[in-house]
């Protein structure tokens, strides 16, 4: 058990100094410290960007779906690649639907590459 003699001691000793390190400037300055959000014109800009090139996308699923399953397939897959699928949920799960009911039963797939084989699992 201390006495309270040696804690008035403890509690009486210098902090000790640390040295301070001399790390060199960042690469990427003060690029950081200095940020200024975009204004409201611009962010309006490029969410009207935005939603063109959404509906582009859902013209292609339409055009793709039109073509030949495969072709719809192989859209589906860059679509999800790109991890922006979460857009098109339901254009996604309309085409899927259409290339069960169309072509489960049937040959029309044309079996032959394994790469469009693969993509209908």
């Amino acid at each position: 058990m201390p006495t309270p003699a040696s804690a008035c001691s403890l509690a009486q000793t210098p902090p000790k100094i640390r040295p301070v390190p001399n790390f060199h400037p960042s690469i990427w300055g003060d690029q950081f410290m200095t940020y200024t959000p975009e204004d409201k014109v611009t962010r309006d800009c490029k969410e009207e960007q935005v939603d063109d090139l959404k509906k582009e996308v859902r013209k292609k699923l339409m055009a793709a779906a039109a073509a030949s399953p495969s072709q719809l397939l192989n859209f589906i897959d860059a679509v999800q690649r790109l991890g922006v699928a979460y857009h098109f949920e339901e254009e996604i799960e309309e085409a899927s639907k259409h290339i069960y009911s169309s072509f489960h039963d049937a040959n029309d797939m044309h079996g032959d590459d394994l790469y469009d084989f693969a993509l209908q699992f």
